[in-house]
């Protein structure tokens, strides 16, 4: 597997653990109790949140990894 494959790999697979950690967060630590309406109202929050999440790992990814890829 290349680098850049591994990295967006680990990239997406820790986008996908905060999605749920803060859909977790989001519905008051109600989630296993089956309430659709808790799931529903807080998934719009946890998409936005995940978004910005999503954002700050690719701009770390970016600025961690591109400087090392141009003196190679």
């Amino acid at each position: 597997m290349k680098p850049f494959k591994k990295i967006l790999f680990i990239d997406i697979v820790v986008l996908v653990g905060c999605f749920f950690l803060i859909w977790t967060l989001s519905t008051g630590f109600n989630f296993l109790i089956p309430n659709a309406t808790d799931y529903v109202k807080s998934l719009p929050l946890a998409l936005m949140y995940t978004t910005l999440v999503g954002v700050l790992i690719v701009l770390g990814t970016v600025i961690l990894f591109l400087p090392r890829m141009k003196k190679q």
